[in-house]
């Protein structure tokens, strides 16, 4: 059950990452996808980092 959740907060740790990564590159001027689009990218991966972070403490909860 260890290497589950460890992986779970791995896969968390990279997807809220990303998100990061998506959001700072929709500040910087002149990038190609349109702002709108990269911001949206970033807040869906976020969402889904969050929600793997929220599984991965209630697997922690139950083991």
């Amino acid at each position: 059950m260890a290497g589950i959740t460890f992986g779970l907060f791995t896969i968390s740790i990279l997807l809220l990452l990303g998100g990061v990564n998506f959001f700072l590159a929709s500040q910087r001027a002149g990038v190609y996808p349109p702002k709108r689009v990269l911001q949206q990218k970033g807040l869906v991966i976020c969402g889904g980092g969050g929600a793997v972070f929220l599984l991965a403490l209630l697997a922690l909860w139950i083991s």
